[in-house]
């Protein structure tokens, strides 16, 4: 089997409720990165469909959920792989999850241009929870 091309994931455009390379939210670049790159599905559900925008009770279904496949770690142990929680998603303006590609990098969704990745320095004042696959 060959090694994904993560490139393959940045320049996706950002489409509501969506998790393929025509379009995805947040939980969707999350969800591809595992399936393509971990070879992981990720279970994004408690039996309803969590919508977590600017919702706080639905950023602690996604914990909830995540926290059995998942251990918390800190900014400083964050590496490839990990899944990060921005705190925006708990207030006004764009926020969400993303995922470490790399100990420097995020992809994450940008509303205006798609996947994209950010410097994982510069999530840090966003920065709320992270999690690594048990």
């Amino acid at each position: 089997m060959t090694e994904f091309d993560k490139n393959k994931l940045i320049g996706i455009p950002f489409k509501l409720n969506r998790k393929d390379f025509d379009g995805c939210d947040c939980r969707g670049i999350v969800c591809l990165y595992y399936k393509y790159v971990k070879n992981i599905e990720l279970p994004f559900t408690d039996g309803k469909r969590i919508f977590f925008r600017n919702r706080k009770h639905d950023v602690a279904r996604i914990i909830a959920v995540i926290s059995k496949i998942m251990n918390p770690v800190s900014f400083s142990e964050l590496n490839e792989g990990d899944l990060v929680i921005l705190k925006n998603i708990c207030d006004k303006g764009n926020g969400g999850l993303g995922v470490c590609i790399n100990k420097h990098q995020v992809l994450h969704m940008d509303q205006v241009v798609g996947s994209c990745l950010t410097k994982l320095e510069y999530i840090k004042p966003v920065f709320l929870f992270g999690f690594r696959l048990i």
